[in-house]
């Protein structure tokens, strides 16, 4: 079974087959949409089936966080 988001594309809640080849950041994955083939950029704490206890929105940027690990998009833009 594949982790299910919410596609930026056709905006359907859908698995995604994810693109391991592809060099991407800490704390986000390629993927492509098992309905559209969309193929973009998740932030991996978006993740439809994660309990909502571990993730919360980033106080300085609104992007979404692991609790534990702190926000990986503030990282990425030198926010912190």
């Amino acid at each position: 079974m594949y982790t299910r988001f919410k596609c930026n594309g056709c905006s359907r809640k859908t698995e995604f087959l994810w693109l391991e080849q592809l060099d991407t950041p800490e704390g986000f994955k390629a993927y492509q949409c098992m309905e559209c083939g969309c193929v973009g950029v998740k932030n991996i704490a978006e993740a439809l089936d994660i309990p909502d206890s571990n993730i919360d929105r980033c106080s300085k940027c609104g992007g979404w966080q692991f609790l534990k690990n702190g926000c990986h998009t503030c990282a990425l833009i030198k926010a912190r």
